[in-house]
């Protein structure tokens, strides 16, 4: 199987036509750019495209995926409300063949910040949604989903640390298909350094209440590392990361390596 997006590694070395200090579109250096990319409190634009291989899938076959998880804040005189829909498109081996557009899943948080006033713990609550989209039956889980979804950011000079989580359960979908009842929590803890570089560790932890017991938690640890450039004066982000499985189903990856290229859109 190919996997085309492995051209995009030598650029996490490529000097930008700016330097990581320069302020470019709307004033805002690169490193602020990656402090804000950081902290999923952060009421910026931006739209990251997320390469996933999932390696040894149900024994040792490989699945693809590919995310577009854009940011879309909203600001109000009180607080703000940040929109994240994440739309997956997958090439699987396993379960069977097949290729096309996975569920779209949807959180949204309110945070009770007023615009302009800095601070260094923020709490918000909101919704998470699953839309059955999928183009195929073993792309998606055949059902919609809701549930409550919290975000919790502390920032300690150029720590960023936190967890959003969410639970989901299905109201409705294919009859024949397993019920959704799942918990996620994907804590973080992020570091910003000089030059537009950031690294993070984290993990995407996740309990099905409706599995058997072997197969509930899936549990993946690992880290990234991010770059902002500029292309022009447009700031960009680039990173890669690995993650394996310590716990997860018998049939589920055991390693993923992950490379995202994100479009920022600065206020």
């Amino acid at each position: 199987m190919k996997v085309v997006v492995f051209a995009l590694l030598p650029m996490l070395t490529v000097v930008a036509p700016a330097t990581a200090q320069e302020s470019g579109q709307g004033g805002h250096s690169s490193d602020e750019i990656a402090r804000k990319l950081a902290d999923p409190g952060a009421a910026m634009v931006s739209v990251p495209f997320q390469y996933n291989l999932l390696g040894d899938v149900g024994g040792h076959h490989r699945n693809q995926q590919l995310k577009l998880q854009p940011v879309i804040p909203f600001v109000g005189e009180h607080g703000k409300f940040l929109l994240r829909p994440i739309l997956p498109y997958q090439w699987n081996e396993f379960p069977e063949h097949s290729q096309g557009q996975g569920d779209l899943f949807v959180q949204g948080y309110y945070i009770p910040t007023p615009p302009g006033r800095k601070r260094p713990t923020e709490l918000g609550f909101g919704f998470a949604a699953m839309l059955d989209t999928a183009n195929h039956d073993s792309l998606g889980a055949g059902k919609y989903a809701i549930g409550p979804a919290f975000v919790l950011v502390h920032k300690a000079g150029p720590w960023t640390s936190g967890a959003l989580a969410n639970h989901v359960w299905s109201v409705g979908g294919d009859a024949q298909r397993q019920d959704v009842s799942l918990t996620s929590v994907q804590p973080f803890l992020s570091r910003s350094l000089s030059n537009g570089w950031s690294f993070s560790l984290s993990s995407e932890t996740s309990y099905n209440w409706k599995a058997s017991d072997g197969d509930a938690w899936t549990v993946p640890l690992g880290g990234s590392v991010a770059r902002v450039i500029r292309i022009g004066r447009h700031p960009v982000s680039l990173g890669g990361g690995y993650y394996y499985n310590v716990e997860r189903p018998e049939s589920a990856s055991r390693w993923t390596l992950r490379l995202t290229v994100t479009l920022v859109f600065p206020e």
